[in-house]
């Protein structure tokens, strides 16, 4: 059964223990609460969690540090994060803070 966290602009829905949608606008109305959805759905994904970045249609700084975030908290739980179809907007920010090396983006 998949899980449907909704905030004002934005999605995080659980497609199964180790995937997971987000979709909409990621900026500072939507960031915290879909940061603490996110670690919640790491802490119960096993080895390895994805995140379908596919329907996200607009990204503050904020969607940055979100996923920063949940990669950092990935790692102390020994969850391998992928990125799937992260938006060209996304990529380019990711591209010029020098991050590239630390996602694991697809």
């Amino acid at each position: 059964m998949a899980t449907n966290i909704t905030m004002s602009h934005a999605k995080l829905i659980a497609i199964n223990p180790q995937q997971a949608q987000l979709s909409g606008r990621l900026d500072r109305l939507t960031g915290k609460e879909l940061l603490e959805q996110g670690r919640r759905l790491i802490a119960k994904s096993g080895s390895q969690w994805q995140v379908d970045l596919a329907e996200v249609n607009h990204s503050s700084s904020v969607g940055i540090a979100l996923l920063l975030d949940w990669l950092r908290y990935s790692q102390r739980k020994e969850v391998k994060l992928e990125l799937l179809n992260v938006p060209q907007k996304m990529r380019h920010v990711i591209e010029f803070s020098g991050l590239t090396g630390l996602f694991n983006l697809n």
